[in-house]
């Protein structure tokens, strides 16, 4: 599917978003439209089960691709365009990239050709916050998608970890979990594994905590946010994703 084929629909989810929020989208679409960008392409991938749907919705801020507990996702990938003030959003939303515990090198094929002649502006890879371990499958994973996508998409890329507002056994510091959490994924996305020695310095993949459900506080401006076990407070999407 071509993207001049794509049908784009008005965005109306934006009149959701507390006021604060919609002022401040506007205004960085207003930016953005100064720089002459008028496009902005996020691609969204990782595991099944992740939460890659549900932040697709709660970025648009409608129920534009389908969440289920009990069915798997979909087959293929599908893009989500939503236009406001002259500026359009695509977002892709992808199949799981594991398939019987192995790699499923089929739906990265199939992402390849969904993608044939579209530019991708950042990658967001999503997994869960409260996974405690890492193993080869994730290295796997990160491997395919460098292999497939080539090394410079992860320039462009957002580590995105669900399920933030989680409650963690006794003793174990929340800011430490997440670091080290972060630190076991960002090893396999690490500069040094595509960048020049002399340019790694101050390069890294950032990494974004999200909660999207309906459990995330609210703070003063009615703005959606997940107040974090230790009191801290990480926004919600929309906001994270141009912010």
């Amino acid at each position: 599917m071509s993207m001049a084929s794509q049908v784009i629909r008005e965005w109306m989810g934006i009149q959701q978003f507390p006021p604060a929020t919609q002022t401040k989208l506007l205004e960085l679409l207003g930016k953005l439209k100064q720089e002459n960008v008028n496009t902005l392409t996020i691609l969204v991938m990782g595991k099944g089960g992740v939460g890659k749907s549900s932040t697709v919705n709660s970025i648009i801020g409608e129920k534009a691709v389908t969440v289920s507990t009990f069915q798997s996702e979909g087959p293929r990938p599908v893009m989500v365009s939503r236009s406001r003030a002259g500026f359009t959003l695509n977002i892709v939303d992808t199949p799981g990239l594991i398939e019987g515990g192995y790699v499923n090198y089929h739906a990265i094929q199939l992402i390849k050709r969904f993608l044939l002649n579209k530019t991708i502006d950042v990658l967001l890879y999503v997994d869960r916050l409260d996974v405690y371990r890492v193993d080869n499958l994730d290295k796997q994973i990160t491997r395919a998608i460098t292999d497939n996508f080539g090394e410079q998409i992860w320039k462009r890329a957002l580590i995105v970890l669900t399920h933030a507002q989680l409650s963690l056994p006794d003793r174990l510091d929340y800011e430490v979990f997440c670091s080290k959490r972060s630190e076991a994924l960002l090893k396999f996305v690490s500069p040094s594994t595509w960048m020049k020695k002399k340019d790694i310095q101050g390069s890294f993949v950032p990494v974004v905590l999200v909660e999207n459900s309906g459990r995330c506080a609210k703070n003063e401006n009615d703005e959606k946010v997940s107040q974090l076990p230790d009191n801290r407070i990480q926004c919600c999407f929309p906001r994270n994703v141009f912010y």
